[in-house]
This record gives structure tokens, C-alpha cells and sequence, in this order.
């Protein structure tokens, strides 16, 4: 491997300020309308400001639940007691979920990589762990940029992560993500990516597109993209994760919608109970209804 590309598969061409990596090209990154749309809703994140007014009497400090809840779906077969010696988290945010894992799952790791556009975001992270002191034994590297290029070594990490995150990024661009991943990640290492993919067979995803699609003007290619399971497996495999990790699944969240609750921000009436009766019982139904699809290493052990 030439010099050039090493460059770029470590930390060495970033500038460390405030415990948070940023890249050599952080101006312009900053010029973006991604970055802009991501700072802007990370000041205000699912109320997770509120960690940055926080005494040691608020009840906020005892439970971190109060603080954004308790992730499930994956994360609910995600084993106790488990041990790595690197994590790498995409799109980290505040750091809910790994402050889930270290909490109520007892993970450990020596080191952990949270990367995120959002500089709001990282440095709440900080405060975060600065209150929670999740991962208490971990050497923390929290990098703001976009995901294209992983600053990581090739077969480096042990456990990849995400939450919420993919259905964020263009197809190509995801699609390259994923290689990177499998670059990054260690032969016989695991990945969780919980709740990360929508499901191009939900109704209330088609609802949405054809509403999207009239408006001519502005469309964003994001949100007009859905997979299906067998889409998804084979992005995975193009990426070359089955050489990597080769026992993973796609599976429908549970989480159903024949509507969408919002369109352009505004409240769909009745869209939300009417997506809590759903209740799909055969395969077939979960994966047609199912707002979308998880992968996992099936392996977690």
C-alpha cells in the first residue's frame, strides 16, 4: 500500500481540538448542506441538551434512561458481560447506544471510535460520557466527519455499530460505507446495525414517496430510497462482508406503518394509533408492514 493511501486509513492527517478529531478539510466539509442540516438538529437532539444543565441531584444523573430512553430491537439480544478490544461506532450522536451497552450490558472495550457529522452532537457525547463515564476503561477517539473514507486500518476492529443511521445516506455512498466497514473489520469480528435500513414494502413508506414525488422541485434522493431484505443482503455481500463475518441476518424491525405519522412536519391525524394496532403475525406480513430491516451478526456470542 502506498504512503497516500495509508494517509487516509489513520487519524495522522486530522487535528485533535477539545477531544474531538477533525479532518485537514473541516472548512469546507463545514460549507455542506449535510453538515449544516446535522449541526442544526444536533443542538437540539431528541432533547439531549438537557444532559448539558444537569446537578448531581437531577434524576437524570441516577437513570441515563431519562436521558433518550433505552434503545431496543437489537440491542435486546445484544449478550451480557461481553469484552473487545475495539469499537467502532457510525454516526455515533450523544452516545446512546453505547451508553446502553456499557450500562445495562456490561460491554468493554479498550478502545472506541465514534464518528459523526455532527460537531453539536460529538460534543455532547463528551458531556455524556464525562456524566455516565460509560466505556470507563476505553481510549475514546470521536471524529467529525462524513463516513466515505474510514481514517481506520485495514482488519482493526472487533465490533461495528449503528443505530438509526444508513437510512440518512445516499445508496453509492452507503454502498461504499459498507466496503469500508468490511476493510475495517477484523476476520471473524461482528457488526449490529440496528434499525438501519427502510423497508421499500411498507406502505407507509410508498404513501410518502408518492407525496415526495410531487413535489418537482425538491426531491431528496435520500428518503425516496428504500431496500428490501434481499437488497440488503446483497449489499453486504458486494461489500465483502461474508468473508469478514460470515454469519449475519436482515430482519423486519417491529416497528409497523401502513401511514406515515408526518409529511413535511405535519402531524398525519390518527396515522400513529393506527400504526400501533398493527399487529402482523406470518413472516410475510412482518416484512411487508415493517418500517425496517436490522443486520446483525447472528453470532453475537
Amino acid at each position: 500500500m502506498s504512503a497516500a493511501a495509508n494517509a487516509q486509513y489513520n487519524l495522522n492527517n486530522f487535528e485533535l481540538r477539545d477531544g474531538i478529531f477533525f479532518p485537514s478539510d473541516y472548512a469546507q466539509l463545514t460549507e455542506t448542506k449535510h453538515k449544516q442540516t446535522w449541526d442544526r438538529i444536533g443542538k437540539t437532539y431528541y432533547g439531549s441538551q438537557k444532559i448539558e444543565k444537569v446537578t448531581e441531584a437531577s434524576p437524570i444523573k441516577q437513570d441515563y434512561t431519562l436521558l433518550g430512553g433505552k434503545p431496543g430491537g437489537t440491542w435486546d439480544k445484544f449478550p451480557k458481560n461481553k469484552s473487545v478490544d475495539s469499537i467502532l461506532e457510525l454516526g455515533c450522536g450523544y452516545g446512546r447506544a453505547p451508553l446502553h451497552l456499557s450500562i445495562d450490558k456490561n460491554l468493554r472495550c479498550q478502545k472506541y471510535y465514534g464518528i459523526d457529522i455532527s460537531e453539536p452532537l460529538l460534543r455532547r457525547l463528551i458531556k455524556v460520557k464525562q456524566e455516565y463515564n460509560f466505556f470507563p476503561d476505553a481510549e475514546f477517539n470521536l471524529i467529525c466527519n462524513s463516513a466515505e473514507i474510514l481514517p481506520l486500518e485495514d482488519n482493526s476492529i472487533d465490533l461495528v455499530i449503528s443505530n438509526c443511521v444508513f437510512m440518512h445516506i445516499p445508496d453509492a455512498q452507503l454502498r461504499n460505507l459498507m466496503a469500508e466497514i468490511s476493510r475495517v473489520l477484523k476476520p471473524g469480528g461482528i457488526f449490529v446495525f440496528n434499525h438501519s435500513f427502510h423497508n421499500k414494502a411498507c406502505p407507509s413508506h410508498i404513501v410518502h414517496n408518492f407525496i415526495r414525488n410531487l413535489n418537482i422541485f425538491s426531491k431528496n434522493p435520500v428518503y425516496l430510497k428504500q431496500y428490501s431484505a434481499a437488497e440488503i443482503e446483497e449489499m453486504l455481500a458486494a461489500a465483502g462482508m461474508k468473508a469478514k463475518c460470515p454469519q449475519y441476518t436482515v430482519e423486519p424491525t417491529k416497528e409497523y406503518a401502513i401511514l406515515p405519522e408526518t409529511i413535511k412536519a405535519i402531524p398525519v391525524p390518527f396515522a400513529n394509533a393506527i400504526n400501533k394496532t398493527l399487529k402482523p403475525s406470518s413472516d410475510a406480513e412482518k416484512s411487508k408492514l415493517a418500517y425496517g430491516f436490522s443486520a446483525y451478526s447472528t453470532d453475537l456470542e
